[in-house]
């Protein structure tokens, strides 16, 4: 039987990825500033090389770099602002700041998604499910049942239907109130029915029996977690602050300026390759094992 292959984050708590994700993806949604937004496009197209491979992460670009160059291009056809024209497209002035300002939402867009790709890829499924409160791991069951009843109700319903069409032998046809109420109140009884059968069988199966269900945790918050969600959050307020100052003094128009200092978009870059040095140490973990 093969291994599955190590993955970044796997040896912390899944409280870590979930916190360094939701921070870059809040973080690419706000900032909206043609430096910031290339740095963490580029840091989630590398993670997303490496976590998922080059296969996967082409297919995803497939349809992701068109929507980038359809907002990129029709930006500035809706929005003729700026100083910079480049040329005119019959009535329709095409001027630099606005194909920037595309070109920024579109790499935005791109990139946010590209970051929910790889948290995907690090946070499965079972992990989510360990971070979510004892109450809330019954939603699934909840959202499973509801999936299941909507379907058969519609069908019932059509069945109702059909069958009050169908029967001329009690008078002419119902009009559209009538049959309504026929058909919920037909609906009802079946819903309350069955209702009473299914609480019976989930309540044989152990549901609210009176005592707390125990559930099996395969991850816990050590020391070694609490540190790094620590110096995750210190990072994040940092890469915050100096966005915000970065975004506060750049203007698209009606002239792009205000592009601020360098060294403000170190922070940035630090987050966004986080993750990538992760599964970097994680594969250099798996072969030092072999």
């Amino acid at each position: 039987m093969v291994a599955p292959r190590a993955r970044a984050f796997d040896a912390v708590h899944a409280a870590v990825p979930a916190t360094l994700f939701a921070g870059v993806v809040a973080l690419a949604m706000l900032a909206v500033q043609p430096a910031l937004t290339a740095v963490l496009l580029a840091g989630a197209l590398l993670f997303s090389l490496l976590a998922r491979g080059a296969a996967a992460t082409a297919r995803g670009l497939a349809w992701q770099l068109p929507l980038l160059a359809l907002v990129c291009l029709l930006n500035p056809l809706f929005s003729a602002s700026g100083s910079t024209l480049l040329f005119k497209l019959g009535p329709r002035s095409v001027y630099l700041e606005s194909l920037a300002y595309g070109a920024t939402m579109g790499g935005l867009m791109v990139a946010v998604v590209l970051w929910l790709e790889g948290a995907a890829a690090v946070l499965t499924q079972d992990r989510l499910l360990a971070l979510v409160p004892r109450r809330a791991r019954a939603l699934p069951l909840v959202a499973g049942m509801v999936a299941q009843l909507v379907p058969q109700l519609l069908r019932r319903s059509r069945g109702v239907r059909a069958s009050l069409a169908s029967c001329t032998a009690a008078g002419p046809r119902p009009g559209a109130r009538d049959a309504l109420t026929r058909t919920s109140s037909l609906l009802l009884s079946w819903s309350l029915e069955e209702s009473l059968e299914r609480a019976d069988s989930m309540r044989a199966r152990g549901w609210e029996s009176g005592r707390p269900r125990t559930a099996y945790r395969p991850e816990r918050l050590r020391p070694r977690d609490v540190a790094a969600l620590a110096g995750i959050a210190a990072l994040l307020i940092v890469t915050a602050t100096c966005a915000w100052a970065v975004c506060a003094q750049w203007r698209f128009y009606p002239r792009m300026s205000g592009f601020g200092p360098w060294w403000a978009c170190v922070p940035c870059a630090l987050l966004a390759l986080l993750p990538a040095a992760a599964e970097l140490a994680a594969r250099l973990r798996e072969r030092g094992r072999r």
